[in-house]
């Protein structure tokens, strides 16, 4: 094994003196992508069933990570483990920003729960490119959430896959080859062995971060290799080839990338190309004349921000023969500061906090920020995600990662490296490229606006109107009236700044036209149906983390109050128990007319049974019109049934040869009204519905007053604020209350700059008794 390593150093040394360098200085714009990218930022991790969870998303340019103004609707939906829809809404986009909340339902079982959000150029109709929801845990009350899991022993390694760079293994030609480890379930496992040529040792086998790590050889075509663990399993190496080229990054400075090209002693030389993209936008090309090694310098002002760039080698033919992923410019974020006035307060009392933006120069950003503080019991450890790790890392790559936010975090001193591992060994392209890319070709489908078309049930009536255009109603869940046009071939459009006017739930559209004279009908076009068929398609990636590796400090020291005083908005449908169901104002009005409907239920009264005066309940769900030998009241007086009040019910039936009318059913009730559904009211009125834009809801911020309340203060979310802009100083500060609960609070802020800057930080304090 010394002896291969003494070889392998001189093969090394060699590259380091011999060949040609090139340095690359070229840039080329191309078309940008009109893609979008969404960040979806919620105010903890963990809730409780029948809270909110508030939320803010941050639509972003594919291409730059700039605020995207392209899209005026998001389309929100909340899946259980079972793929099921709990939630389904829409909200409106105001440059780039969407605030909202969800309702979690207190019906709702204990789980992963995953929320989609997608706008009209996030999400193609396209099943190829995969979907990274956001994760949340829903449980029934924080006091069974656990504290410290189970510290689980090293489970036996099952996966052991390695990666040269640049793609391939070929002979004669020192490679780095990086290595990825799993156990049984999934997870990062440690691992020691050897790296055997013709079974003699040649490679120490090591991880160095989660389970994975690098060794340097020098491949012979022919030879046999193996890796064996220290417990004498084995597992099969990499494949050597005889030809190809490869691409080894050999240094990395704050100012240049250099790579080293290769192809195998002998072979003809040629016209190499080397590219270099970033988030799918070509940044620069390199060109030259390959023989045996080739050095080319990529100066990283080339790049103008921050991620993975992807560099790719073409022979003289054009084909693409190697690839290597590399992390650049890591300082390019916005650099946040988040302090409070104090690191302890008591229960109820006032605290301040102060944040401030500046760039990698220490220059002052103006940005638009979300925080949120709330209860540490309520962060969600499994799910180790966070602005830069989504936008930057965890969407470029084709996989599950796990804890992507580590290579984040700044005080992770090998965080670099670590990175740099974790692109080697992904292997998500796998050095297969694509033609085109079916992605970009792909059309949109959803739309911002509400269409639809109107249908006329009487052909001959089409005639009548020709080709002008009709009225449509459209009205909002608070009965407010607007009106738009339907053109010649029976199309409409609700525009977003109507849906905005009319924001509250659903929208209800009514033909202008006499339902019976045209029986018109209205075909709305759908959007949710078609996504959900698209989503289950689709690949779904998250970031995980290791159950053993975490490690909470979690003491509930304090009394569980209940968190069940949520607020239910207008579309919801909330029932008691025999009880009335709840609707927003329109529906509720459609109600009322229902009931006052002429031909609806009416009471004869006085008429004689058994010597006694009872009232009956007439044409009301199939019952008789009126009882036979009873004198039918005159016009004008038939009266109305009470609520509340006793009625009998009698129904006759025709029967025998005669079809003479006999008693075939007696019953009672107490009215408590005519109950109609909702489809039956629309369909009364003439009326369509489709969700519009979801509803606001205020958080709630106690004030001085409030704070003097002797009621109960349970609130485990002190701050949600997604509004924060700061000064021209890069400052902004804001003021908050401590509830009654004691223990430790974290605040989490993330935003950007609007121009493709983005940051991320956070603080924690103690709230203790008096």
């Amino acid at each position: 094994m010394r002896l291969y390593n003494i070889r392998l150093l001189l093969f090394f040394l060699l590259y380091l003196f011999v060949g040609h360098t090139f340095t690359c200085h070229s840039q080329e714009e191309t078309p940008s992508e009109c893609r979008e990218l969404l960040y979806l930022q919620t105010d903890k991790g963990i809730y409780e069933t029948g809270e909110d969870l508030w939320f803010k998303t941050y639509t972003l340019d594919a291409q730059s990570l700039a605020l995207s103004d392209r899209s005026k609707t998001l389309f929100v939906e909340m899946l259980n483990a079972k793929d099921s829809i709990v939630w389904q809404e829409k909200y409106p986009i105001l440059s780039g920003i969407t605030e909202g909340h969800v309702y979690v339902d207190k019906d709702l079982k204990e789980g992963d729960y995953r929320i989609h959000a997608y706008t009209r150029f996030s999400f193609l109709n396209d099943t190829l490119r995969p979907v990274y929801p956001k994760k949340i845990r829903v449980i029934k009350s924080i006091a069974y959430k656990g504290t410290n899991p189970p510290q689980e022993k090293d489970q036996p390694v099952a996966r052991f896959s390695f990666f040269p760079e640049g793609g391939y293994l070929i002979d004669g030609i020192p490679t780095k080859v990086a290595f990825k480890v799993l156990d049984v379930k999934g997870m990062p496992a440690k691992v020691a062995g050897r790296l055997l040529e013709n079974g003699k040792d040649i490679a120490k086998l090591e991880s160095v971060h989660d389970g994975m790590g690098f060794v340097f050889i020098l491949p012979i075509k022919g030879a046999s290799y193996k890796a064996v663990l220290s417990d004498g399993r084995e597992f099969p190496f990499a494949e050597v080839v005889s030809s190809g080229l490869s691409v080894h990054l050999r240094k990395q400075t704050d100012e240049y990338l250099e790579f080293l090209l290769s192809q195998p002693k002998g072979a003809a030389a040629q016209a190499i190309k080397l590219e270099g993209k970033m988030r799918g936008g070509l940044c620069c090309t390199a060109t030259g004349t390959l023989s045996e090694r080739l050095k080319i310098r990529i100066p990283l002002k080339e790049f103008p921000m921050q991620g993975i760039a992807e560099f790719t080698l073409y022979n003289a033919d054009g084909q693409p023969m190697a690839e290597r992923l590399v992390y650049v410019h890591p300082e390019r974020k916005l650099h946040i500061e988040l302090n409070t006035d104090s690191a302890r307060y008591f229960t109820r009392g006032k605290g301040k906090l102060n944040v401030k933006v500046t760039d990698e120069k220490g220059n002052p950003v103006q940005a638009h920020l979300g925080l949120s503080i709330f209860d540490r019991a309520y962060q969600n450890e499994l799910n180790p995600e966070n602005m830069l790790s989504y936008c930057y890392l965890s969407t470029e790559i084709k996989g599950n990662i796990h804890n992507p936010a580590y290579y984040f975090d700044s005080n992770n001193k090998d965080r670099q490296a670590a990175l740099d591992l974790l692109l080697l060994t992904q292997g998500w392209r796998r050095y297969v490229w694509e033609k085109a890319d079916t992605a970009m070709l792909a059309d949109c489908f959803l739309s911002d606006e509400i269409r639809g078309r109107q249908i006329i049930g009487k052909k001959k009536k089409q005639k009548e109107l020709g080709n002008g255009e009709q009225l449509l109603q459209v009205s909002g869940p608070n009965t407010e009236n607007r009106f738009v046009f339907i053109d010649s071939l029976g199309k409409f459009v609700v525009p977003t700044d109507l849906m905005l006017g009319l924001r509250g739930g659903y929208v209800y559209l009514k033909p202008m036209l006499d339902k019976d004279e045209y029986k018109p009908s209205i075909v709305i076009e759908e959007s949710f149906s078609k996504v959900d068929s698209l989503r289950k398609s689709c690949q779904s990636y998250f970031p995980y983390m290791n159950p053993s590796q975490v490690f909470s400090e979690l003491q509930l020291d304090y009394p569980v109050i209940s968190q069940d005083n949520s607020i239910l908005l207008s579309e919801i449908t909330v029932t008691g128990k025999k009880g009335r169901v709840f609707r927003d104002k329109m529906m509720g009005r459609l109600d009322s007319l229902a009931q006052m409907k002429v031909g609806a239920a009416w009471v004869c009264s006085g008429c004689i049974s058994g010597g006694g005066n009872i009232e009956y309940l007439n044409d009301y769900k199939g019952y008789s019109h009126h009882p036979i030998g009873c004198p039918v009241p005159p016009p004008g007086k038939i009266s109305s049934p009470v609520i509340g009040r006793k009625y009998y019910l009698i129904k006759y039936e025709p029967k025998g040869e005669n079809n003479k009318w006999i008693l075939t059913k007696l019953d009672e009730i107490i009215w408590k009204g005519e109950e109609f559904t909702e489809e039956e009211l629309l369909r009364m009125n003439n009326l369509w519905r489709v969700k519009g834009y979801y509803g606001t809801r205020e958080f709630y911020q106690p004030d001085e007053l409030d704070v003097q309340s002797p009621l109960p203060d349970a609130r485990n979310v002190l701050l949600w604020k997604p509004d924060i802009v700061t000064d021209e100083k890069g400052i902004a500060e804001v003021e908050f209350f401590c509830s009654d609960i004691n223990t430790s609070f974290v605040g989490v802020v993330e935003g950007t700059d609007g121009l493709g800057n983005l940051g991320t930080s956070q603080c924690e304090f103690r709230v203790l008794k008096p």
